[in-house]
């Protein structure tokens, strides 16, 4: 049996403490990977014109409304999606001071008047096409402010507002897909 001195260097080509530095150097890599994958994006978001109001159930229904909409929106590769800023149309019953705070989880969706306190907006949803030229703005099917009282429902989603340069084609299948976010379908 031949001994090593302790000195001498093994055969193998590379040294468990080598193994060690290269498992350590690949955590830290995926570890920075990771970081800025998922790690928070945010931009300014500006946009006012006309916004354009489809029905699902006539093809040829379009009215135009005056919209304001303006913000930050951020997001981050996990899906997480937040948009806070100022959110008006007009025609709706909203004024020109709300505010806005619209998120990707179910019921994340939050609208402020000018003061700072909630309310049920005659907005049901708003989603963003995934190639950010424009948003779907899902109405509630029926909506009634009354007296220190508001009533709102959703049953087909009949009614939305395209914002931006979206075709009424792609706006469809986006409150289509809002429509089933919401109600769970």
């Amino acid at each position: 049996m031949v001994e090593r001195v302790p000195h001498e260097k093994s055969k193998a080509p590379v040294s468990w403490r080598r193994w060690g530095w290269l498992a350590g150097l690949a955590v830290l890599c995926l570890a920075a990977y990771l970081v800025i994958r998922y790690m928070p994006h945010s931009e300014e978001v500006s946009w006012s014109g006309t916004a354009v109001e489809y029905r699902a159930d006539d093809a040829d229904y379009a009215a135009g409304h005056e919209a304001v909409i303006r913000g930050t929106y951020t997001y981050n590769r996990a899906g997480k999606r937040v948009f806070v800023g100022d959110f008006w149309i007009g025609g709706l019953d909203m004024d020109p001071g709300t505010r806005v705070r619209l998120a990707s989880e179910p019921a994340g969706d939050q609208f402020y008047d000018a003061g700072g306190q909630p309310f049920t907006a005659p907005v049901c949803g708003v989603l963003q096409s995934p190639d950010g030229q424009g948003a779907v703005v899902l109405l509630w099917d029926e909506y009634r402010a009354e007296a220190g009282s508001i009533g709102a429902a959703l049953e087909e989603g009949r009614r939305f507002i395209c914002v931006g340069t979206l075709l009424r084609q792609d706006a469809v299948v986006l409150a289509d897909t809002l429509k089933q976010q919401i109600l769970g379908i």
